[in-house]
């Protein structure tokens, strides 16, 4: 029978009944994935988890990867939370569906699961969650005393880690893990061989936004500084202009990870006094965290005090999705716009300079 007409019937046979799923219509399935997280990046054994409610009661959940039914998933955990906000739903407080799943059982890649769930008259949901893998070759490491951590060192930032040279059954691997919020723990998110080159493209433009952590300069210097990168990449080298109102070259790397180190060309000044002031910046950062280190350096020579300082900034740094590499080679071209000096720093050198003019006898 027709799920609508047997919910008619019920109405006229038993209106009591009816009255307390007033909220509620027969075939009525509300389901949510919790893991994994659409877009995120998995390795080794994690979970598979959710919950489901349904007017006519859920019979089964099923997952199915990548087009494949592969197994029922256990039901019934207990969610006292679905039970609070769906209290109209048969066993609402028991929604939880959960089952350990080996993502390193898939090649690494982009997937996707299905869940779907069956109430008891037959009626379904679905509900599909596309996710990575990343992987050691072998699918599962049974000796712990074939992974070690020593001579292994570590890069930390605000919300990842990488561990760099890890060996794993006799070969050498670098391992970035992130915090999870559904799994309320660190997980890995990117496994690649010591040394390879990228296998990402991290060509683009990049603002970036920093605040001045350090300043080593006998003179003020800025508090914030907003820049843009226009990068492209080949393998692992990086070359492209920044630009925080001027342009200067700069060049650099990337690995696999999309940890990054650029340097700009020099930014030379003279005074009429014969000193003579030159600045560059430093890059160094996470593409795939956007986190970003900016150190402006500043030398002095000449007829004026010889300096050597340096200010440093910490932020962020953004990938401008809508941004083309052929507006920025256009935009780029030619040696004026090469020699362009940075209005900001160049008003700090000549400040400078200016300081130490009067300063020599």
């Amino acid at each position: 029978m027709n799920p609508i007409c047997k919910s008619l019937l019920s109405a006229l046979l038993f209106g009591s009944s009816v009255a307390s799923l007033s909220s509620v219509w027969a075939g009525d399935i509300v389901l949510t994935v919790e893991e994994p997280s659409a877009g995120d990046t998995y390795s080794g054994v994690a979970n598979i988890r959710g919950w489901v409610v349904g007017s006519a009661g859920i019979d089964r959940v099923e997952l199915y990867v990548d087009g494949a039914l592969l197994t029922p998933i256990p039901t019934g955990g207990r969610r006292s939370d679905v039970g609070d906000a769906y209290p109209n739903y048969p066993n609402a407080a028991n929604a939880g569906f959960s089952m350990a799943f080996n993502y390193s059982s898939l090649l690494a890649g982009s997937h996707a699961i299905l869940i779907r769930a069956i109430d008891r008259e037959g009626a379904l949901k679905d509900a599909a969650v596309d996710f990575n893998v990343t992987r050691f070759p072998n699918a599962y490491i049974a000796d712990p005393a074939s992974v070690s951590l020593s001579g292994a060192s570590a890069t930390f930032n605000s919300g990842s880690f990488l561990l760099q040279n890890v060996t794993a059954e006799g070969k050498t691997y670098d391992i970035r893990l992130e915090w999870r919020t559904e799994a309320q723990g660190f997980a890995i998110t990117r496994i690649s061989t010591a040394g390879d080159p990228p296998t990402d493209d991290f060509s683009g433009t990049y603002q970036s936004q920093a605040s001045q952590s350090s300043n080593s300069c006998p003179f003020a210097v800025n508090q914030q500084v907003n820049s843009e990168l226009k990068l492209n990449q080949t393998g692992s080298q990086l070359s492209g202009t920044e630009n925080s109102g001027g342009t200067l070259a700069v060049s650099g790397t990337v690995d696999a990870q999309g940890l990054f180190s650029l340097q700009s060309e020099r930014l030379t000044q003279t005074s009429s006094a014969n000193c003579r002031g030159e600045t560059y910046f430093g890059y160094q950062g996470d593409f795939s965290s956007q986190t970003v280190t900016i150190t402006t350096h500043y030398e002095y020579f000449g007829s004026c005090p010889y300096y050597n300082c340096a200010a440093t900034y910490q932020g962020s740094i953004v990938r401008d999705s809508t941004a083309t590499l052929a507006k920025a080679a256009s935009d780029d071209s030619g040696l004026e716009t090469k020699t362009m000096a940075n209005s900001a720093v160049r008003g700090l050198i000549e400040s400078a300079l200016e300081i130490f003019g009067h300063e020599t006898p």
